[in-house]
């Protein structure tokens, strides 16, 4: 929703940002690893209860997943590929953070809602990449990557991580089930 939204607004504020990068030489490739590694960082925080500096960690591996692509196109590199390798270390990422948390509530209630909303992310992912593989664009629902970073990078550092959570898991599997629906719908449309 929010990377619909503003999209255009913020290809034209990054752009001094990725021309300095390009000419630094970093590249897509190099922003994904980053992203990958700060993902990991926050990770080994969250499991070891440091919510806040997890935070911190997860910032940073949103800001590398939001210029990676945006740099790749910048500088004439973007591939279909890259963009596949993108997706895959999204969900890779996402895997290993929301780990690092279930790790931290193991022994507590918020285990069950973390699982739920490992489920919940994934199922966003999904219905958007198999909805799409059969011709059905499907960029409706709340809660894509970004809003889902976004609430826990707030969670954490707002000392909120339980509440986050539950509005993570509950909203993903909304928006899922929003997917399935809006597929559903568009293609009964296309058989009449």
């Amino acid at each position: 929703m929010i990377s619909r939204k503003y999209k255009g607004v913020f290809g034209v504020l990054i752009q001094p940002l990725n021309l300095a990068l390009h000419r630094l030489r970093v590249s897509a490739d190099h922003l994904t690893l980053a992203g990958i590694v700060f993902g990991a960082l926050a990770a080994l925080a969250f499991a070891e209860g440091r919510l806040p500096l997890g935070g911190l960690f997860l910032a940073l591996a949103g800001a590398a997943d939001m210029l990676d692509g945006s740099l790749a196109r910048a500088s004439g590199s973007a591939t279909p590929f890259g963009s596949f390798i993108d997706s895959v270390a999204d969900r890779a990422t996402d895997c290993i953070i929301l780990g690092g948390l279930a790790w931290h509530y193991r022994e507590r209630t918020e285990l069950l809602v973390v699982l739920a909303a490992v489920g919940g992310s994934f199922l966003v992912s999904y219905t958007k990449a198999r909805a799409e593989s059969l011709g059905v664009e499907c960029d409706v629902g709340l809660m894509e990557r970004p809003e889902r970073m976004i609430l826990l990078i707030a969670g954490a550092l707002t000392g909120l991580m339980r509440p986050a959570l539950w509005a993570l898991a509950a909203l993903s599997l909304a928006t899922a089930g929003q997917r399935v629906w809006h597929v559903r719908r568009a293609m009964a449309g296309s058989r009449r």
